[in-house]
């Protein structure tokens, strides 16, 4: 089902890698306008987006801030763990993100705010590997993939209850320009961070794990077209449906700095999945859309690095 109205379009999160591309991907948009609510202001901000600092567990003012900006959409996707997270890690999500979410997806239910959530496709289906459908069943082996799973049941929840219109997107792995290069998520990002620094990667194993990859500006023009054409009640894999090794991303990367980048293989981790690619039927059913290779995104995001000196240690 479809339904195409202005969008006020709040993102809760915004400031981040994903949040920060897709808050100008929507700006783009006519009869779009944008509004981003994140712990603090960003470094850059851009003409036309509304900015306001604060955290989830402030409900009143975010319910404020949908109520001046008369928000129709609010896109959550905040997150405090990454999928290495410990137990620890994942009770202090659940306080900061889970119970939070709560009361907006309350708000929203009852108030007709569509909901869009940014899940995970690669830790919610688990160890299933393939070529994996939103049909599967989930069953996360992280506490990051439990985080996001226990959000859709939430989710699902109050559609039953309370008719809430929802997206869940489900992306697969992301990256290029604006993606942290020294953080310890992101494998493209990470080894663009180490090429830079003249240090080795460390590879887990033989380097012939499988997983889908898709360009940021790939990513947000489907999330900004799905919100745009009013796709509501859908659960939609967002990636290439395409999977490439590591080992293949490393000659990429070489092809592009001139075989700059130093490999060193270490032990494989048992938990990792062999292959892991995102079935994307659903998605260009709805949208059609042909993405840049992954050769182009590399290039792209290879190139954007070179030129920009902040970057260059």
């Amino acid at each position: 089902m479809s339904i195409m109205v202005n969008k006020n379009i709040l993102l809760l999160g915004g400031n981040g890698f994903l949040g920060r591309s897709l808050a100008v991907e929507l700006n783009k948009r006519e009869k779009f306008r944008v509004s981003v609510f994140d712990l603090t202001e960003p470094c850059h901000a851009y003409d036309g987006i509304n900015y306001y600092a604060g955290n989830l567990n402030e409900t009143g003012k975010i319910i404020s801030i949908i109520q001046k900006e008369h928000i129709n959409v609010l896109v959550h996707m905040v997150s405090t763990i990454i999928p290495g997270s410990s137990v620890d890690n994942y009770i202090s999500n659940c306080e900061i993100v889970q119970i939070n979410t709560i009361p907006l997806l309350d708000y929203c239910a009852k108030n007709k705010v569509e909901f869009v959530f940014f899940s995970s496709g690669g830790t919610v289906y688990g160890v299933k590997g393939g070529t994996i459908r939103e049909d599967e069943p989930t069953a996360p082996i992280s506490y990051y993939g439990l985080s996001k799973v226990q959000i859709e049941d939430l989710i699902n929840f109050y559609h039953r209850r309370y008719n809430l219109n929802y997206i869940i997107l489900r992306p697969s792995n992301p990256y290029g320009h604006g993606q942290n290069l020294y953080g310890k998520q992101g494998l493209i990002a990470v080894i663009m961070g180490k090429l830079l620094k003249n240090e080795p990667v460390n590879v887990f194993g033989n380097g012939e794990t499988i997983r889908d990859y898709i360009y940021i500006d790939d990513f947000v023009y489907y999330v900004a077209s799905l919100i745009h054409k009013g796709v509501l009640n859908e659960t939609v894999n967002i990636g290439s449906g395409e999977g490439y090794s590591i080992n293949q991303i490393v000659s990429f990367v070489n092809k592009m700095s001139g075989d700059k980048l130093k490999v060193e293989y270490i032990d494989a981790r048992k938990d990792d999945v062999p292959k892991m690619i995102l079935d994307t039927t659903r998605l260009h059913n709805f949208i059609d859309h042909k993405n840049k290779t992954m050769e182009e995104g590399i290039k792209l995001f290879y190139d954007g690095i070179m030129n920009d000196n902040t970057n260059i240690i």
